[in-house]
Order: C-alpha cells, then structure tokens, then sequence
C-alpha cells in the first residue's frame, strides 16, 4: 500500500515556506472578508444608536444643568452654611491624611 502522505509533504524548504505563505494568505483574505461583514455590521448598529445616545447625552447635560443651578441657589441662599460644610470637609481630609502620615 502506497503511502500519499510522503507525496503531500513539501520536498524543500522554500516550497514548505511558498505553501505556508499561501495559507497564511487565504486566511487572511478570510479573516479580511469577516473583519469587513463585522465591521460594516457594527458601523451600522451604531449609527442606528446614535440618535438615542444623542437623546441620552442630552438628557445627561440637562440634568447637570439643572444640579449645577440648584447647588448655586442653595449656595447664594446659605453661604455660611456652605462655608462651615466646606471647611469641616477640609478639617476632616486634613486630619486623615495627617494621622496617615504620622502611621508612616
């Protein structure tokens, strides 16, 4: 019985690299052709969200504007308040980080 798979194998070291290079150049056309499905795909996901991200982003913005403006009010309306709340936040951040450095 003839053994084929001696037939199938490169005979020198340049036909074993032009057969590899070959291979290795199908599939990367392949992996090209996917990337290419996948991304045409993706692409078009996105742009279906955009218009609901858009809605999200403005939704956001909208309600760091209206936090923003209640803080000031509340600010203008109690600066003493804020002042004293401010620099019990400051006295207690310097009595951590002073007791962290006298551990050290």
């Amino acid at each position: 019985m003839p053994n084929n798979h001696h037939h199938d194998e490169p005979k020198t070291l340049s036909e074993a690299i032009e057969r590899l290079e070959r291979a290795t150049q199908n599939k990367s056309q392949e992996f090209k052709e996917i990337l290419g499905k996948d991304y045409s795909d993706l692409r078009k996901a996105i742009e279906d969200l955009k218009p609901h991200l858009d809605e999200i982003g403005d939704r956001v913005s909208g309600h760091v504007k209206e936090t923003r403006k209640s803080v000031e009010a509340k600010v203008q309306e109690n600066p003493w308040t804020t002042l004293a709340i401010a620099g019990l936040v400051g006295l207690v951040l310097g009595w951590i980080f002073g007791f962290s450095n006298r551990r050290d």
